[in-house]
């Protein structure tokens, strides 16, 4: 697993009765991921993230050649950390623009500018 990978991880539903596999991208590291698990942000298409800039929300210019059906946003700040053994995928890969783009979000999400 490489950073930028799209992957499906399961999330509960809210009623936690069942879980639902979204897509999410992986920001760890190559040494990092080499563990038994791994960081992901989350991946969105929900329209009302597109307009809510400054939390680390990241729009995907490339999301169509990345794999994913809709235009949707990473969430830099909705990090997870999953077992290699629970992801599903690949989707795709992100673009070196939107790779860029994630952790310039990442570093507004977690205070590191």
């Amino acid at each position: 697993m490489d950073r930028g990978d799209l992957l499906l991880a399961p999330f509960p539903y809210s009623d936690l009765r069942g879980l639902k596999r979204r897509p999410v991208c992986v920001v760890s590291s190559v040494a990092h991921s080499q563990g038994p698990d791994v960081i992901v942000a989350m991946v969105t298409s929900s329209s009302a993230r597109m307009t809510q800039p400054g939390i680390g929300d990241v729009v995907l210019e490339d999301w169509r050649a990345a794999g994913l059906r809709q235009p949707s946003v990473v969430r830099a700040g909705r990090l997870l950390v999953v077992e290699h053994r629970l992801l599903a995928g690949p989707l795709g890969r992100l673009s070196s623009r939107d790779l860029t783009a994630v952790d310039e979000g990442l570093k507004v999400a977690l205070g590191l500018q």
